[in-house]
């Protein structure tokens, strides 16, 4: 059985006929951890490999596939924790973030997340395991995006989706798992700023920055603190330049589109060590 691969919502959505219409999906945080799952007493990678570094563990002997993100204590980076997790060397810090549970393949996710919970319920704490808390069930895809955006304010990775009703689709990229994650990011120059609406009238709403091609793109993702401070920020003079107008800051976004675009771009922070002529 291969893993089954997540799709971008953003390739699904730009179909003629997308498929996640009218299906419920659950909402799942995305982490940046290494994909594994538990066979036979054993955790492997996602490539079907024993990972060396967790052998020494003495983990329950499951039926199926127990499937999850393994994550190191205080290690929060990828490439940081892709290495630790390559040596042979014992790691004991690693944890669980349990997602899936494929008994057979043509149970339903609602099944299988029910079986998961379950387990990790009953004897989550013995192994170091916990499962990814649903943050919710929808048919919307405004809701799903929503969700994503609330995360990235917290600096995580984006959501998953997966459709209660599908199967587990052995190494297949369908509109039965989706995902929404930043995938590019860019540094623009700022060079104005847009009143908001609604919770942020009379303050700022989005920033407008340009690129080494001269396409405007609108952001937003600032903090309210952000938002009031720059807005109500005196006019630039010599001396005092403005804190951020003519800055440079870093973009992050789903997708560069054909015609310049950003898909969902949002504000991440000010590169101070960059100039109006270094921009993407």
């Amino acid at each position: 059985m291969k893993p089954q691969k997540a799709l971008h919502l953003h390739i699904e959505e730009d179909k003629k006929n997308p498929k996640f219409k009218g299906r419920m999906y659950a909402i799942m945080q995305k982490f940046d951890g290494w994909y594994g799952y538990l066979e036979e007493g054993k955790i492997y990678s996602r490539a079907g490999r024993l990972i060396p570094s967790l052998a020494h563990l003495a983990m329950p002997k499951l039926k199926g596939r127990l499937i999850f993100e393994i994550l190191v204590e205080g290690v929060p980076v990828f490439s940081d924790l892709n290495g630790i997790l390559n040596r042979k060397a014992p790691c004991n810090d690693a944890y669980f973030k349990v997602h899936d549970w494929v008994l057979h393949e043509e149970a339903t996710f609602s099944t299988r997340w029910a079986t998961a919970c379950d387990f990790c319920y009953r004897y989550g704490e013995e192994y170091k395991m916990s499962i990814v808390k649903l943050l919710g069930q929808s048919k919307n895809p405004q809701v799903w995006k929503d969700t994503a955006k609330k995360l990235w304010d917290l600096d995580k990775e984006g959501v998953i989706l997966k459709a209660m009703d599908a199967p587990y689709s052995s190494g297949k990229r369908n509109a039965d798992v989706m995902k929404i994650k930043e995938e590019v990011t860019l540094d623009l120059l700022v060079i104005g700023l847009e009143m908001g609406k609604g919770k942020y009238h009379s303050n700022l709403g989005a920033l407008i920055v340009k690129d080494k091609a001269n396409n405007t793109h609108s952001i937003s993702g600032m903090t309210d603190a952000q938002r009031k401070m720059w807005w109500n920020a005196p006019k630039c003079t010599f001396k005092v330049p403005h804190p951020i107008l003519g800055r440079v800051v870093e973009v992050k976004a789903m997708k560069i589109l054909k015609d310049g675009s950003l898909r969902e771009p949002r504000f991440k922070a000010i590169r101070y060590d960059k100039t109006k002529t270094e921009i993407d």
